[in-house]
Order: structure tokens, then sequence, then C-alpha cells
């Protein structure tokens, strides 16, 4: 079963700066996590970049065996091991676990909390996931990248501003909207709106939200339920 993990406002530490642990910064960046923190005896420069602009923090250790889990300030709601190490990323995830983390093995689904898929990134606001349920994590990476040409060109930027101005529609109908198949009718109405998609398609965002508004209090009265 694949899940969505709230991350939103939590803090992560991934050990191990390679390939693997270079890909999991990647996809957990746009997540809202409060903190993300990569421990690593070495890092690349794409690494190095995003500690430079405030979106990671590096800690330059080589990490030797599950310790380094007892030695921090603050339990990370998420660990992810990442290093070249079979034997150490099961040590962490062990350890991990017996502490009350949220662990995850690049290389072992099979000890992990759950299988990490491959994620088509759109614009740090959609996300496509492709599992198959660790049984063979590289062809999911082959098939991610396969796809995402493809949904690249399909899914256009006005679609990617209508999720985030659907997200906007729903906390209004949530203040002002008590009926839950009243809210739905809302926020699918302005979905389908022709006017709506044309001002995002000129990226006429304001005015979007505009008419969004006005079609809440056309249909349902600003101050309903």
């Amino acid at each position: 079963m694949i899940v969505d993990l709230n991350i939103q406002g939590r803090s992560v530490l991934v050990i191990g700066a390679g390939v693997e642990g270079t890909r999991k910064v990647r996809a957990l960046l746009g997540q809202g996590c409060r903190s993300i923190t990569v421990v690593s005896s070495r890092f690349n420069r794409h690494l190095l970049d995003l500690a430079r602009e405030g979106k990671i923090s590096v800690v330059k250790r080589r990490v030797r065996d599950a310790s380094i889990l007892d030695e921090l300030e603050e339990r990370p709601f998420l660990v992810m091991a990442a290093t070249n190490d079979k034997a150490l990323n099961r040590s962490i995830v062990e350890r991990a676990k017996t502490m009350g983390i949220l662990a995850y093995a690049a290389d072992d689904p099979a000890i992990s909390d759950f299988i990490h898929p491959a994620v088509i990134n759109i614009h740090d606001t959609l996300f496509i996931a492709i599992s198959t349920k660790g049984s063979s994590p590289a062809m999911a990476r082959l098939l991610r990248i396969k796809a995402e040409r493809v949904l690249k060109r399909l899914i256009r930027e006005e679609d990617v501003e209508m999720i985030r101005l659907a997200d906007y529609a729903r906390g209004v109908a949530f203040r002002h909207i008590s009926d839950a198949h009243a809210r739905k009718d809302y926020i699918y109405t302005v979905i389908r709106d022709r006017e709506i998609m044309d001002m995002l398609r000129g990226k006429r965002l304001e005015e979007a939200r505009a008419r969004a508004l006005s079609i809440l209090e056309s249909r349902y009265g600003s101050g309903s339920g």
C-alpha cells in the first residue's frame, strides 16, 4: 500500500551523502520539513549548495556505527540510512526503531518501516510515486525517468497553479461551508471553471483567487454555515 507520509514540520536525518543519500534529500525537499540534516564524511557540490542556500544542514563526520543516534541533541521524526555499507544501514535502522523513530534503509526495504518509491516531483506541488514494493528499486527509477518525460509534457503550468488555487479554495470552504458535500461541490466548481483556467493560463493568479471567492459568495454566501 502506497501512503503519503506527512513530514510537514518534522525533522529528518539522512546518514550518507552518496548517490542514494542525495536522491533522498531531493525527495525530501518541498515536503515542508522543519529540518533536513545530512551526516557524512564527504559531500557533493549539490548538497553543499543546498546547505549554503539554507535548505539543509550538513554535518561532516564519519559514521562507523549506530551510536550516532544516541548522541543526537534532538530526536528526529525520521532517519534515512543511505550509506554504502549495508550492515551499517541495518544497524542504524534497528537502533532507530528501538528509539521509536521511523527508519528507512536505502538498500534494505525488508527492514525499513516503509518503502520509498521513485517520485516524480513537479514544481514541489505535484508528486507522483512509482513503486515496485521493493522488488526492484532500480526498475522503479528507470520507469520514473520514462514517465517523467511524458508527464512533464502533459501536465501544464496552469494545472500546477490550479492545484495551488484549489488548496486556497479548500481553506476558504472549510471556513464558510459547514456541509462536507457542499464543500466538495464548491471545489469541483472552482476546478472546472473555464474563466479561472484562462486566468491561470495567463498567469493572472490574483484574479483567479478573486473569481474563486466570487463563486463562493454567489453560490453559498460568504457567511454560509
